[in-house]
């Protein structure tokens, strides 16, 4: 596993276009402090062993390791953090702090995450969402830096495709310039009526922050059979960034969602999405 004590972090999205709008540098937002959050249980309900490990690295007193669910890609990911002491043991009274930029070579630029969530016992989880992929030769990629207890720097390089079927998409907006657009729903879902979850992030220079106070507003369609179906509800603001509504797949077969931006009733999005979605 590769990781680094300096580097730059690069950020991908799309192609040639993309590094027109993005004449950024430097990074994305601020450190984020880590959060407290006694109603998340996954601390003591997750299997490390489960994980896929993507990064690790060796202090003089501990081990500081990254796992993901599986291969980090385009999307709003989760990513865990797990701290030890040297003999591979939870570590204690840990104090972590992180950040994650994009390094293209000729520019650097960060992308939208969320506070660190303490899980007790040495782990940590970290919200981020890719805006783009790592791009051959164009710089190291996407980079997590953390500090640990204040006193240790550290980076790891982040492996970082493209999602197949796309899970963030840009949008311009009448009010607030780019803005991305992230479905959380898995690629594969099951028919009927289901919680169809949304995260959105405006990009503000060098930093991207959460969007509250919009509608997502939804059409799923069946491109093959030609029809759509009943019973949706929009996605609505739940606070930081995250819109929640409900979707309904009558059958199996391939599925797209049409996705517009609302604000007070009105479009503000200047193009409609599709999100793909295969139904088992």
């Amino acid at each position: 596993m590769k990781s680094v004590y300096t580097g730059k972090v690069s950020m991908l999205f799309g192609i040639a276009s993309m590094a027109l709008v993005y004449s950024l540098t430097g990074c994305g937002n601020n450190t984020q402090t880590q959060e407290k959050n006694p109603a998340d249980t996954a601390g003591n309900t997750l299997d490390i062993s489960t994980l896929t490990k993507i990064a690790d690295t060796t202090l003089t007193d501990n081990k500081v390791s990254v796992f993901a669910q599986d291969s980090l890609t385009s999307r709003n990911e989760t990513i865990y953090i797990q701290v030890t002491d040297l003999d591979g043991d939870s570590a204690t009274d840990v104090h972590l702090d992180y950040d994650v930029t994009m390094d293209m070579g000729m520019v650097s630029h960060g992308g939208p995450y969320y506070p660190l969530i303490d899980l007790g016992n040495g782990l940590f989880k970290a919200e981020v969402v890719f805006i783009m992929a790592n791009m051959d030769d164009m710089g190291e990629g996407w980079m997590l830096h953390a500090v640990l207890n204040k006193k240790d720097s550290l980076s790891f390089l982040l492996p970082v495709s493209e999602a197949k079927p796309a899970r963030t998409i840009p949008v311009g907006t009448k009010d607030d310039s780019q803005v991305f657009v992230s479905l959380l729903l898995p690629a594969e879902v099951k028919t009927g009526s289901q919680p169809i979850d949304f995260t959105l992030h405006k990009m503000d220079h060098n930093l991207f922050p959460v969007l509250d106070g919009y509608t997502v507003e939804i059409e799923p369609f069946m491109p093959d059979m030609g029809h759509g179906s009943p019973n949706n509800e929009a996605a609505t603001s739940k606070g930081n960034g995250r819109y929640s509504g409900m979707v309904n797949f009558t059958m199996k077969g391939h599925w797209k969602i049409k996705v517009n931006l609302l604000k007070n009733s009105e479009k503000v999005s200047q193009e409609e999405l599709e999100f793909s979605v295969e139904v088992k």
